[in-house]
């Protein structure tokens, strides 16, 4: 009786852990894959594969929101990267049309650290960040949407593709293919396409840091920090990382001292960068000889190939640490900044041919 009841089990145990095996792999497949799940999101502007190559790892891709107008030549995407039990974090990744002013990813406080990107044509990404500038045709027919607003640009308006990835971090490559292809389907949309040119050709990839050369910065000879800049103890010369692409060269400092002060150099011959500036050049002056235009930390200059954008731009914290050399003191604290540029200028220049023009006071 004993070996009979024994049997009885057994036989009712099996078809038991059968079924949890069953229902275990339906939710691991379901909270961890992306069997039976969605081809594309966002009415089809992203495609399931292209999201699972940009926010890498295991997990269950899925549309959060979407907004688009305008015949398809603006949109807001949020996606998203889910997953239960595999030690792995979400992600989650906005991509939509936006516009701004000016050579945005060399100048504003948004768009830090230009050497550690890593560029494509027509764009960058780093691992939250990216961007993909449309065709100087196409400014002011797509525009931005932000939730249920659409935002027209502005007259001076550069406009491009974002992605923004909010929690996470992105595959570099996955985001600058998608960037990539969402610019030139939005540019034939809006009938302003450049054809294939921009197609997503690889991406560059940023130097290992090193220790700063104080009389060859940035790995150009004679390219020296001014003394004015520069305070023992708080702001000294430090670490440097370089980015050498085919039309993008950026070199960002991490200076030595308490201060944690950043500085960022970078020059292109990128004709949407170069277009963007030259929007901004009513606020710059004109340089002697046709040499080019300039202002304080930005400038186009007329060089034997074409035009060349450089710039420079401080952190947040090193411009604190200038403030307070120079309180009260605006031509003082703007010689900061103009040293700066023009010692740049002065060591960056030959190497594009260009003119060494002396910048205005």
């Amino acid at each position: 009786m004993t070996l009979q009841i024994r049997h009885k089990k057994t036989v009712l145990l099996v078809p038991a852990v059968l079924v949890v095996i069953a229902v275990l792999v339906s939710l691991h497949a379901r909270w961890n894959t992306n069997v039976r799940g969605a081809d594309s999101f966002c009415d089809g502007l992203l495609t399931s594969k292209e999201v699972q190559a940009a926010l890498s790892g295991p997990g269950r891709v899925s549309e959060v929101s979407s907004s688009s107008a305008g015949e398809g030549t603006l949109f807001s995407c949020t996606v998203e990267r889910t997953s239960r039990f595999t030690g792995t974090a979400d992600a989650r990744m906005t991509v939509r049309t936006n516009d701004t002013t000016g050579a945005f990813p060399y100048t504003t406080n948004v768009w830090k650290y230009p050497a550690a990107r890593s560029y494509f044509t027509g764009g960058a990404v780093s691992d939250h960040l990216g961007y993909a500038i449309l065709p100087e045709k196409c400014w002011g027919k797509a525009v931005d949407i932000r939730g249920s607003r659409v935002v027209l640009p502005g007259l001076d308006g550069t406009m491009f593709i974002e992605a923004r990835v909010e929690e996470g971090q992105a595959d570099r490559e996955g985001v600058a293919r998608i960037l990539s292809r969402s610019a030139r389907d939005i540019a034939a949309a809006a009938g302003c396409s450049n054809g294939e040119k921009g197609a997503f050709d690889g991406l560059s990839s940023p130097a290992a840091w090193r220790a700063s050369d104080p009389g060859a910065i940035c790995g150009l000879d004679g390219l020296t920090l001014p003394e004015s800049t520069l305070f023992k103890g708080v702001v000294e010369v430090g670490r440097e990382q370089v980015n050498d692409a085919s039309t993008h060269w950026a070199c960002d400092l991490d200076l030595k001292g308490t201060s944690g002060s950043r500085l960022s150099f970078a020059a292109t011959t990128d004709p949407d960068i170069i277009a963007a500036a030259k929007r901004e050049r009513r606020f710059w002056e004109a340089l002697p000889e046709k040499q080019g235009y300039a202002g304080i930390s930005e400038a186009v200059l007329h060089c034997e190939k074409g035009d060349v954008h450089f710039s420079t731009r401080r952190s947040f914290e090193y411009d604190g640490v200038l403030l307070k050399k120079a309180p009260l003191n605006v031509p003082t604290y703007a010689a900061f900044g103009r040293a700066t540029f023009q010692n740049f200028l002065n060591a960056a220049a030959p190497a594009y041919s260009c003119p060494k023009p002396v910048l205005p006071s």
